[in-house]
């Protein structure tokens, strides 16, 4: 190198066989498992230098940009230096799966590969191990070090590359390159090799004929070689320059050199070490502990539990805090420490271990040990150099003392448990991103979890910065910026810094002016300082995990809402579930993720940061195949669960061919189905939205029909009609007839409990119309079957009828004589409601036979009913008596899974089968059950008006107290008589009467029969 002058290298190569390798020092390369690679234009290659040259360090896009451009930035510059990262990240792309080692973090970028795969940072490893070596003695071994060091150069430090920045950094280079040769030549100088020293550095004195230091050490090495005439030539030499370029003599230290030279001073040879001082230092009493932040609130839980759980015996040696990134670990652990300080009067000790730091190197146990003994007092005469022997003595010298020990930031469990205290009166706090598991389980350590903060701490936090005065008098304001920050300690301090800096501005109009020109929360939250911006902080823990965490990480971001199951994770990362879920639990150590009674949740700023890392890092191709995944999950999900609610209808769609990766889902019952759905739809109702906007269009629909029997039976009747109306649309979109022909189903549905029943008939013949179109046969017979539910309601029976006849040929044509006799339900009670009670029986039994085999209950409601009112009619009525107490005994199943639309329907018809079981019973001669019946008949009665009426003013107070004391009064009769029945008629009709305004009871005068005609059907 023509700086250095040293001997000529060979052909640069890479110093790692497998993986990436980069140089520096020369030009601009990389390799990988040794072939070159292509990095491409020098401003990329530029880039590329000042990533390598941070070693690890997260560079932030302004950076870059000054290194290129320096005070001439052109306008598109960041997109520019996007363009340049995108095509190195391609560039360093490994097809064996490896993570790219260019990532983005935070509002910057960061190259992280191992310090021996560059020339840069064998270079300065070297160095440093050559000066450790120094340090203990060791010369020849640091000669060795820093011989390796010098041989890593090949030419100027980032040959080639234009530019203000690499300018400057090649002369820093030099100039580092230079003190190594200074530095070797002075270790080679005392080992007595002053005639290879004296030849490297004469070269070297004639490259640098200014550099002083040089020259001294040139002269020394000619001196000891018993070359003093020339050693004296050379300081004369440098006189004469300096004087001529500068002005200036040689400075004292080389004019004393020449003067011991002419007065061949023997003292110049190399002397013997005089060995370390006698005595050791006393042990000192350190506090090293940060101060509180004196505006910290909340916590008041977690700290009183800590303080408790140290002051009871068995007493913990160590305590871990954790939590996600941003918590308030650091901030929760000193403030403790602070406060309990009193209580281990022999001192404090403090470690930033960096664990999760820029950079992304944490700090050794032996390095750290070292500085604990130094704070300790502990003599470095004779230290060991050992771990274990280190970590022995650190004990030793705690032994008898009682001091707290906090150790900031650990990274893992083996990187703190050298650093635990033996002595049984200390105590070590350590704060952490990782749940340590492995410490706790093998120190009994006790564990403090910090969890996001509430509404009222998030408040108190503000007040606390910015006055309670102006909190409290925007709670909006307060709630918003809360909501914005996610409820994280660290995002609530860096909007509150930033309103303070407007004292006068109302909190709404400050925060206004913060977001106005974000895309998202994390550019609200960040910052040049990595230790405050949000980006920066969490890439430190994203940076930890493993690549199928990484990966996994990255696509939950796909999964709308903040929970999610372990299956929907599967499906996103292509594992199988148990892989899966050990990935999932690595996330959760990491405080990622928080485990939720079998679920998974995280924070919305988790969730942004992660949708930022999949758009930088997945292609548009990987992006669209996870959203694919996740749609099919949903609609196997779904699907399950209508089955679930209704296992034995076979009204589906073709089903979807599922993308490989996908989880198959379990089978639900009644009551899991209803669970599940519970819990998803709010998600499944976001992903129809997504998959329509998504160009998932199939998608769309078949989770809008598989979600419509949970969202009917739940009275989520807006929210049917919203995600039909999408699924309609993009069924129409793409042309699909089938995928609409659902949705008119759904809609109908809707027109139908919005009591359109002319829009809810013209749905439906949409429907069956677009089923024909495309030859689906089945799904048309159960389009005319819905009708036929919705013509028999309003008594239209002779369209039901043929409605049914139109199900039936077409059942028939499919060879479906089973889903034909399902019609049968339906065909009863038209042909009852005619008045043709006879063939009404006939079709019930049938109809009852087969719904008893298949469990389908409303069928089977709807004829065990048509069987007790047309004996009834026909005066069979021990017959309706057996068929209305099983009807009756039907309902009462039901009730456990009704849903909130059919509540008070379903406890309606119930109090109405009551009263019509009472009069078939007494038209029996069966007095006794007909008065038990009457009474539970009166006792709901009672309950319903009295729910009812406290919800409902439309009935004067007097009338109400009326009903209300009348039914208690026929409630509080001991031996009823036959004016008693009369009275319970009475007080029927009366309650239809003065209920009918409201609508909510008018089935008392649909279903109530005139005297005469004994009963008729629900």
């Amino acid at each position: 190198m023509v700086a250095f002058n040293l001997p000529e290298a060979s052909e640069e190569q890479p110093r790692t066989g497998n993986g990436l390798a980069l140089a520096v020092l020369g030009s601009v390369r990389a390799w990988r498992n040794g072939s070159e690679l292509d990095v491409g234009s020098p401003q990329q290659r530029l880039t590329l230098a000042v990533l390598a040259l941070a070693r690890g360090r997260a560079v932030q896009v302004p950076e870059i940009i000054a290194a290129l451009w320096g005070d001439r930035e052109p306008q598109a510059a960041r997109g520019t230096v996007r363009t340049y990262v995108h095509r190195l990240r391609r560039v360093f792309d490994d097809a064996s799966g490896t993570m790219n080692p260019l990532r983005s973090v935070g509002n910057g970028y960061q190259l992280k590969i191992d310090d021996q795969a560059s020339d840069l940072g064998r270079f300065l490893s070297a160095r440093q191990a050559a000066a450790e070596a120094r340090s203990h003695k060791d010369p020849h071994r640091a000669v060795a070090l820093l011989r390796e060091a010098t041989g890593e150069w090949h030419d100027d430090a980032l040959a080639g590359l234009p530019g203000e920045w690499a300018e400057t950094e090649r002369q820093r280079f030099k100039r580092l390159g230079i003190q190594t040769i200074e530095t070797l030549a002075e270790l080679e100088l005392e080992l007595g090799h002053s005639t290879e020293v004296a030849e490297r550095l004469t070269v070297l004195a004639e490259a640098e004929p200014l550099r002083e230091h040089v020259h001294e050490l040139l002269m020394l090495a000619l001196y000891r070689a018993g070359r003093p005439a020339e050693a004296l030539t050379v300081f004369e030499r440098l006189r004469l320059t300096l004087r001529d370029e500068l002005g200036v003599d040689p400075g004292p230290s080389l004019r004393t050199l020449h003067e011991r030279i002419l007065t061949a001073d023997v003292t110049l040879l190399p002397q013997p070490d005089a060995g370390p001082p006698p005595g050791p230092p006393p042990l000192i009493r350190p506090a090293q502990l940060p101060s509180a932040l004196p505006m910290f609130v909340g916590r008041r839980t977690e700290l009183d539990d800590l303080t408790a759980r140290l002051s009871t015996a068995p007493v913990p040696g160590v305590v871990v805090v954790h939590g996600t990134a941003g918590v308030g670990k650091t901030t929760f652990a000193v403030y403790w420490a602070n406060h309990a300080a009193p209580s281990y009067p022999d001192g404090q000790l403090y470690v930033n271990l960096r664990g999760f730091e820029a950079g992304g190197v944490a700090r050794k146990p032996e390095e750290v040990l070292t500085e604990l003994l130094d704070a300790l007092g502990v003599p470095k005469t004779n230290r060991p150099t050992s771990i274990d022997a280190l970590t022995a003595l650190y004990r030793s010298a705690l032994a008898d003392r009682r001091v707290l020990v906090l150790l900031d930031n650990a990274r893992t469990s083996s990187q703190v448990l050298p650093l635990l205290p033996g002595g049984k009166h200390c105590v070590a706090l350590i704060t952490s991103r990782i749940e340590l598991t492995g410490l706790v389980a093998t120190t009994g350590a006790h564990a403090v979890t910090l969890d996001l903060m509430n509404d009222q701490e998030s408040a108190e936090l503000m007040a606390a910065r910015l006055g309670a005065s102006r909190v409290a008098a925007e709670p909006c304001a307060v709630r918003e910026i809360a909501d914005i920050c996610a409820r994280l300690p660290l995002a609530l301090a860096v909007v509150c810094a930033r309103i303070a800096n407007n004292p006068r501005l109302p909190l709404s109009d400050a925060l206004d002016q913060i977001t106005r020109h974000a895309e998202n929360r994390l550019d609200v939250l960040g910052g040049a300082d990595p230790s405050t911006d949000l980006r920066s902080l969490l890439s430190w823990s994203y940076r930890a995990l493993s690549p199928q965490a990484a990966q996994l990480f990255r696509r939950l971001s796909l999964l709308p809402g903040a929970e999610f199951s372990p299956h929907a994770a599967a499906s996103l990362a292509e594992l199988p579930l148990r892989q899966t879920t050990a990935v999932m639990q690595e996330l959760t150590r990491a405080c990622l993720l928080t485990p939720q009674r079998g679920r998974y949740s995280w924070h919305d700023l988790l969730r942004d940061y992660a949708e930022e890392l999949l758009e930088d890092t997945e292609s548009t191709e990987e992006i669209r195949a996870a959203h694919r995944r996740l749609f099919d999950h949903y609609v196997l999900l779904t699907k399950a669960g209508t089955n679930g609610m209704d296992p034995n209808s076979e009204d589906q769609p073709p089903p979807l061919e599922i993308a490989p990766g996908v989880l198959p889902c379990r089978e639900f019952d009644e009551q899991s189905s209803v669970a599940m759905f519970n819990t998803a739809y709010e998600t499944v109702l976001t992903l129809i939205h997504l998959a329509a906007e998504t160009g998932f269009e199939q998608h769309a629909w078949h989770l809008t029909w598989y979600t419509r029997r949970y969202l009917d039976w739940a009275g989520r009747i807006d929210d049917l009609a919203t995600c039909n109306q999408v699924a309609l649309e993009a069924a129409q979109r793409t042309q699909d007839q089938r995928g609409a022909a659902y949705a008119y189903r759904g809609l109908a549905r809707v027109a139908w409990w919005n009591n359109n029943i002319d829009t809810c008939l013209a749905y439906l013949d949409a429907a069956a119309a677009a089923f024909r179109a495309v030859g689906d046969r089945l799904a048309e017979a159960y389009t005319h079957r819905q009708a036929v539910g919705v013509l028999a309601a309003v008594k239209q029976n002779d369209a039901a009828l043929d409605r049914i006849e139109l199900a039936r040929e077409l059942f028939c044509a499919e060879n479906r004589m089973d889903l034909e006799r399902g019609l049968l339900s339906a065909a009863a009670k038209c042909l009852f409601q005619q008045g043709r009670y006879s063939e009404a029986i006939e079709a019930g039994y049938v109809a009852r036979e087969r719904n008893h085999e298949l469990g389908g209950k409303d069928d089977l409601s709807t004829a065990l009913s048509v069987l007790a009112y047309a004996h009834a009619h026909l005066g069979n009525y021990h017959a309706a008596v057996q068929f209305m107490e099983e009807e009756i005994e039907v309902q009462r199943g039901s009730e456990e899974f009704t849903g909130p639309n059919y509540a008070a329907s379903r406890r309606g018809l119930l109090t109405i089968e009551m009263i019509q079981f009472g009069r078939m019973l007494f038209a029996a001669g069966e007095h006794e059950r007909a008065e038990r019946v009457q009474r539970e008949a009166l006792h709901r009665l009672r309950n319903e008006l009295t729910d009812l009426w406290s919800t409902a003013d439309l009935v004067s107070g007097g009338e109400r107290h009326a009903v209300l004391a009348d039914l208690d009064a026929l409630l509080a009769v001991d031996l009823p008589d036959h004016d008693w029945h009369a009275a319970c008629e009475a007080i029927f009709h009366r309650a239809d009467r003065v209920t009918n305004p409201l609508g909510s009871l008018h089935w008392l005068n649909d279903e109530l029969p005139p005297a005469e005609n004994g009963a008729r059907p629900a």
